[in-house]
């Protein structure tokens, strides 16, 4: 009787279990099914976005509720570091689709109480823009639970609402910076995203955006209104925003207008009525400005001195704009600890930018984009003044003059003379004899010849002086060597935008020219290829080679695309191509090099999973680079690097064949780089 009653009780466990597992299964199947046709539904519409002009009304909130001084060192937010602690500010913009993450923005209609209507908190203006489809939600950031190549990342629950509506609610499987949580109203029988919530922490920011989807056609897999509350805290400062935008909005203006400041025409052309919030923000203002008839900086006043150190502060640390018609200029702060840049073999630098624009037609305009820098191991300031003028953009036709500085370059024949004239009894150890400073002028033109072919032809000129001047003249040697020398680079890109840029580059120097006293002939060969791959993950390739096919008794090695970097750009520009650890000397001793650089990029790779910290790295890297170079062994550098918002660290180690030779650390500061 009791093993009858244990096996009944078993049998009812037991179906108990398999009834629980077969209902696990059955809400698994409905998650997938209405994911499946969420999925379905963004395929069916993405590609008819192409083209697509919208009118769209953007309204930013500000309240400071904590601030101190260290709000001034923060890029855009010097506007909010003295009273009033609310401010406002509106945009009438017509936008331009090319696809969900590239369009064009012309804000035509601008009021506001921020002063000369500057921008705050800029990365709030990502949010302006979210498409829920996509990959990332956000350019290049914040992988959205809805769309399929995502879908590893996130845990789903549904619940039916009624017959025609289902309720998704999502969170991440590990916490992350670039993963989201929150809920979306879905058309149960279409997979249309009727509306969504998202709770997400992104670049200092915390927010809560709530996006409503247009009703039909590409408008369905857009947003209709956005309304995103954010939070900035940062070493005792607190801001509030709230940031609303209308899109579709029913009045179109005339394309002449453009960034024109009016709280008049704002007026008449709101699509969404001020809160009792704004119009009091709006109303405070008013008391201490003069309306927008009558624009303040027209009229001379006098300056207390007060006054003149608050400006003169503003302009050393954040940066300075202005455009004025066909005119842009941009200076990045003169003094921002945020432009420093530390590699254990290059010590620290620091480096400024500069972006000038000058435009006499949509076809042609002239840029100036000069970048300062200082390397403070070396002793040495590099500078690059870039001038370019583009006459046939359709065609990336433009003709432009580089002036700058390299690296001190060696010469390993001077001291190889000295030595022979006078018996190799000389010790020039430590004497820097055979290092030369390095100014070099580029003039070239460019122009697409076909959709895969670009060619480039110029000449190139080099001043070398010698960095120890006086020995060189107690030797009889000569302390300056020119050189000038025509060069051809031509741009393959065969498959487009699907495979790899293939350049081959010729440069010729000649004797007697402009004072030239080098002759040499040089030619490279480089293939690139940034491949990205769904998920926000990127594998990046790059191999190439170069020789010399003839040389002067008198000569400097100096590649085009194998060089110490002297101005790096950062993570994504120059750790997945070129050598943290080689010895500088080593690029320019050599009559050939063969080089291969390999890294991988992805959002959640090791130190996603570690706890606690796992949650706020944004991305990681893997790195494998290779080069062989004359009368040297093969060498091979191996690296981790990851990224965060405050700051990019990459750790390298460096082998001759197998055998460990050095290892070493580079970092740069991301704090407030996208702001």
């Amino acid at each position: 009787m009791k093993y009858d009653q244990l096996f009944s009780q078993r049998t009812i466990l037991s179906a108990i279990l398999l009834f629980s597992v077969a209902i696990g299964v059955l809400a698994a199947k409905k998650d997938t099914l209405i994911l499946g046709r969420i999925y379905e539904y963004q395929q069916a519409h993405n590609a008819a976005i192409k083209g697509i002009q919208d009118n769209v009304y953007a309204k930013f909130r500000f309240n400071v509720e904590r601030r101190n001084a260290t709000l001034w060192l923060i890029p855009t937010m010097d506007v909010l570091c003295k009273d009033p602690r609310e401010y406002i500010r509106e945009s009438y913009n017509k936008v331009t689709f090319n696809s969900a993450h590239d369009f064009d923005i012309n804000s035509q209609v601008l009021s506001g109480t921020i002063k000369r209507n500057r921008k705050a908190l800029p990365t709030l203006i990502d949010f302006a823009t979210p498409n829920i489809y996509s990959v990332a939600l956000y350019e290049g950031h914040m992988l959205s639970p809805f769309n399929k190549v995502n879908r590893r990342y996130y845990y789903f629950t549904q619940k039916q609402q009624n017959d025609s509506i289902t309720r998704l609610d999502f969170r991440p499987k590990h916490y992350n910076t670039q993963l989201l949580n929150g809920y979306a109203i879905v058309e149960t029988g279409t997979g249309r995203i009727i509306r969504t919530l998202l709770n997400g922490e992104y670049d200092m920011l915390s927010f809560r955006t709530e996006i409503t989807q247009g009703d039909e056609g590409a408008r369905s897999i857009m947003p209709s209104k956005c309304t995103t509350a954010a939070s900035f805290r940062f070493m005792g400062n607190r801001i509030s925003a709230l940031f609303d935008a209308a899109y579709n909005c029913p009045l179109t203006l005339p394309d002449s207008i453009s960034h024109t400041t009016s709280r008049e025409m704002m007026d008449s052309i709101r699509p969404i009525p001020l809160s009792e919030t704004d119009k009091r923000i709006y109303q405070e203002y008013d008391k201490t400005h003069q309306p927008d008839s009558v624009q303040s900086d027209t009229v001379p006043q006098k300056k207390t001195f007060r006054q003149f150190l608050w400006q003169t502060g503003d302009n050393l640390v954040t940066p300075i704009a202005a455009e004025a018609g066909r005119f842009d200029f941009y200076l990045t702060p003169i003094i921002n600890p945020l432009y420093l840049r530390y590699s254990g073999s290059k010590g620290i630098s620091y480096k400024m930018r500069l972006y000038t624009t000058v435009s006499f037609n949509q076809y042609r305009y002239l840029t100036f984009e000069p970048t300062l820098g200082y390397n403070f191991k070396l002793n040495q300031f590099f500078f690059d003044l870039p001038l370019r003028m583009t006459y046939n953009p359709k065609r990336n036709g433009y003709a432009e003059i580089i002036y700058g500085n390299d690296n001190h370059i060696s010469n390993s024949t001077v001291a190889d003379l000295i030595n022979h004239e006078h018996g190799d009894t000389l010790d020039f150890d430590n004497t820097d004899i055979d290092m030369f400073k390095d100014n070099y002028l580029r003039v070239f033109n460019n122009i697409m010849l076909f959709d895969w072919f670009d060619i480039e032809t110029g000449l190139v000129i080099h001043k070398r002086t010698a960095v120890n001047r006086e020995i060189m003249r107690q030797y009889g040697m000569p302390e300056v060597y020119r050189s000038f020398a025509p060069m051809i680079g031509l741009k393959f890109l065969p498959w487009l935008d699907k495979g790899p840029l293939i350049s081959l580059d010729w440069e010729r120097g000649i004797k007697g020219v402009n004072g030239s006293n080098i002759s040499y002939e040089r030619w490279e060969l480089d293939a690139s290829w940034k491949h990205r791959i769904p998920g926000l993950r990127v594998l990046n390739l790059r191999a190439g080679g170069g020789f010399y096919t003839e040389r002067s008794d008198n000569y400097f090695l100096d590649y085009a695309n194998f060089r110490d970097n002297n101005l790096p750009e950062g993570w994504d520009d120059d750790w997945s191509g070129d050598f943290q650890l080689l010895d500088s000397r080593l690029y320019n001793e050599s009559d050939y090099y063969i080089r291969a650089n390999v890294s991988y990029e992805t959002p959640m790779l090791f130190a996603t999973w570690t706890p606690y910290l796992g949650k706020y790295i944004e991305k990681e890297r893997l790195y494998v680079s290779a080069v062989n170079v004359q009368h040297t062994r093969p060498y091979f550098e191996l690296g981790y690097g990851f990224t965060n918002r405050y700051i990019s660290v990459g750790i390298f180690a460096s082998f001759h064949n197998i055998s460990f030779q050095s290892f070493g650390i580079a970092c740069d500061f991301e704090l407030f780089k996208r702001w």
